[in-house]
């Protein structure tokens, strides 16, 4: 069985992360905890990015929240893609932050 380390590898540098991979209902937690550990001013890097489902996605816009709710700001930074399309087909390209 694949472990979701497997699916989704998360390097970061203080507030940048870097993610490759795929964000699903198995790596979604993982993506949260790295977001909260970065701080407020998060910018968070998704160009090699293959496939986000729902959860992922639920991910992204409540990290958003909270982050905003803050006074921070997460920036979504060269989506690939795939993601790119599924910002446009969920709504959400005017609400995230996305570069």
């Amino acid at each position: 069985m694949t472990q979701p380390d497997d699916l989704l590898v998360l390097s970061s540098d203080g507030p940048h992360i870097n993610a490759s991979g795929e964000i699903d209902v198995h790596t979604a937690p993982l993506l949260a905890a790295s977001i909260d550990a970065a701080g407020d001013q998060v910018r968070l890097d998704l160009s090699l990015v293959e496939f986000v489902d729902s959860s992922g996605l639920r991910v992204l816009i409540e990290a958003h929240q909270r982050i905003s709710e803050a006074g921070g700001q997460l920036t979504i930074v060269n989506p690939s893609s795939a993601v790119q399309r599924l910002f446009e087909i969920s709504g959400v390209t005017d609400y995230l932050v996305v570069e």
